[in-house]
């Protein structure tokens, strides 16, 4: 029993050995943690005590540079101030000079106009010699009117000149125009081909009349739908007339709206003596050569001169479009 008791107790003393080496193991590592952690508290706190070193120095620094800044501009201020003094001190001595200078030369004014003698000189007024001047009044008057004399000569020369210059124009226009006549009369090619245009545009005006009727009974068969035999043929016929009256109204309406077009585009851009030369020349050459030209164009020579006048007329728009758009005009 005692030997049991025995081993027990060493067990128990073996168990409280292992006890005490695992708690000095556990105590050692948290000395060793508690080591650690002191070490970088120290460390931390070093950095902090370096740190608020470093604030303090510049906080300091930031004084004393504020402070000499402030010093600095203080003393510029005050040099300023002791520089703009000075130049009030100037200023204001200048004034003075200036002012009693000014009451020197007032006093000597007023000695001078008291004490001194005042002398008038007589001076002689100029007067205009009217011998002289009416003679130069007479020479204008002869220069003028001789002036005049030559200007009226000479005005009515030119006048005279260009008279005769416009009746000997218009003679040679006309004898051109007359004998271009007489030769288109006496050409058979021109003359069969302007009795054809003329036959043709004849032959149009009644076409176009004779649609214009045909037109006007198509509508005035309205009027024969009417029972009363008076009253259809009233509407009848008002129909017929009004429909033909005003296709010629309308007919009149546009030929007149288009002469008025090609006119004022004729004395816009064509109305001068190059237009008239060019129409004359046109219809020489067509009548002259009018067996040649058809030899080479099978085209009716009134058309083929309307059609070179609407070339012209083309050619000289374009030309006096382009001078307007240019300044020229």
């Amino acid at each position: 029993m005692n030997d049991l008791r025995s081993s027990k107790q060493d067990e128990r003393m073996e168990e409280m050995l292992e006890m005490l080496e695992s708690m000095e193991k556990e105590l050692t590592q948290k000395d060793s943690i508690i080591q650690q952690k002191d070490s970088e508290i120290r460390t931390l706190q070093g950095q902090l005590n370096e740190s608020l070193n470093l604030c303090e120095k510049l906080n300091s620094e930031n004084k004393a540079e504020n402070v000499q800044a402030l010093k600095n501009e203080l003393k510029q201020t005050k040099e300023l101030l002791q520089s703009e003094k000075e130049k009030k001190k100037r200023a204001d001595s200048t004034i003075e000079e200036c002012q009693d200078k000014l009451r020197q030369a007032e006093w000597e004014k007023e000695y001078a106009l008291t004490h001194q003698k005042k002398v008038e000189i007589p001076v002689e007024k100029p007067v205009l010699y009217e011998r002289c001047r009416n003679c130069d009044r007479r020479a204008y008057q002869q220069a003028k009117e001789r002036y005049e004399h030559q200007r009226n000569g000479l005005e009515k020369k030119y006048k005279a000149k260009i008279v005769g210059f416009d009746a000997m124009l218009v003679v040679l226009w006309w004898y051109a125009i007359v004998t271009t006549i007489f030769a288109a009369i006496r050409s058979e090619t021109f003359l069969s081909d302007f009795t054809a245009f003329v036959d043709t545009v004849w032959n149009g005006i009644c076409q176009s009349g004779k649609w214009i009727v045909n037109v006007g009974n198509a509508l005035a068969q309205v009027g024969d739908r009417i029972p009363n035999d008076t009253m259809a043929i009233v509407v009848h016929w008002l129909l017929l007339i009004i429909v033909i009256v005003g296709a010629a109204v309308a007919v009149g309406v546009l030929i007149v709206i288009v002469e008025k077009k090609v006119t004022m585009v004729y004395r816009e851009n064509c109305w001068d003596v190059i237009s008239v030369g060019v129409a004359v020349t046109s219809v020489a050459l067509v009548v002259y050569f009018g067996d040649w030209i058809k030899g080479f164009v099978k085209l009716n020579l009134v058309v083929l001169l309307l059609l070179v006048q609407a070339v012209y007329v083309g050619i000289r728009v374009y030309v006096n479009g382009c001078k307007r758009a240019r300044g020229y005009y």
